[in-house]
């Protein structure tokens, strides 16, 4: 087995410092986990071999006293064991040697790396959909008052747009119990990781309707024919845009309605 200088596998002096050397193992563990597109599964063991040995007093002095391939019970010839006595690679992120509570400290220093484990918690849009119509009229209908009928998702009367049933109430998501999000663990070459998801259940937002309205399924709003009057400029151009505000889709549970935009047309 051929020596390794671990100095130069994390890049830093032989004096260097214990900050420096986790300061190096840092950097070097992002540019090179496995999860990364330039990254290389090879080559971050070996950062994770060296820092071991390196981040631990005993086990620094013994390499660089006897060189690599000393054994002193923890230290074994030609790799690393995570499971080991010394677990410095675990104590680097806060966990015990039991390699279980330093699985979210790793986990939220890689979160950047792998594009964020932590999914943000979704959350609905903040108004309805806007509607898109057209409208054709001739010249005799300038300056007066037109009627549009359309269809649009309007609040759902039976529930007042709350989603919920008669007589029930809004009350915590019982498969996040209210936080909105739900844990995923998986065993990886590293040890166990834990991913943090939006649930399912509530949508992430981590309270739902203890009874869901049965008219609109608790999303409070149904769609139906909408009619709206809309008085006509008498010199108005052919091809041209009216916004009617809040004269779109009515938002879910509570949210605001989007807008119209009516295109009129001049034959």
């Amino acid at each position: 087995m051929p020596n390794k200088d671990y100095y130069n596998i994390l890049g830093v002096q032989r004096n260097a410092s214990e900050e420096e050397i986790k300061k190096a193992f840092r950097k070097l563990a992002h540019e090179h986990h496995p999860d990364k597109k330039t990254g290389n599964e090879a080559k971050f063991k070996e950062i994770n071999e060296a820092y071991q040995i390196l981040s631990d007093p005993k086990k620094r002095s013994n390499y660089d006293n006897f060189g690599f391939g000393y054994n002193d019970g923890g230290y074994q010839q030609g790799g690393y064991d995570f499971g080991g006595q010394g677990g410095n690679f675990w104590d680097f992120f806060g966990g015990s040697q039991g390699r279980t509570g330093g699985v979210e400290d790793l986990f939220d220093m890689f979160s950047d790396t792998f594009g964020g484990f932590r999914q943000p918690q979704q959350e609905e849009s903040s108004k309805g959909e806007d509607l898109y119509l057209e409208l054709t009229i001739n010249k005799k209908d300038l300056g007066t008052i037109k009627t549009v009928e359309y269809e649009a998702f309007g609040v759902c009367d039976d529930c007042s747009g709350h989603g919920v049933a008669k007589g029930h109430k809004i009350i915590n998501c019982s498969t996040c119990h209210g936080t909105g999000q739900i844990r995923y663990t998986s065993r990886t070459a590293i040890g166990m990781f834990t991913r943090i998801g939006v649930c399912n259940t509530c949508k992430g937002k981590g309270r739902i309707p203890e009874k869901e309205c049965t008219k609109c399924r608790g999303v409070g709003r149904i769609k139906a024919k909408q009619k709206l009057e809309i008085r006509i400029p008498e010199n108005l151009e052919n091809n041209y845009n009216i916004v009617i505000p809040k004269g779109g889709n009515s938002g879910k549970v509570g949210k605001p309605s989007g807008d119209l935009v009516l295109n009129i047309r001049i034959k």
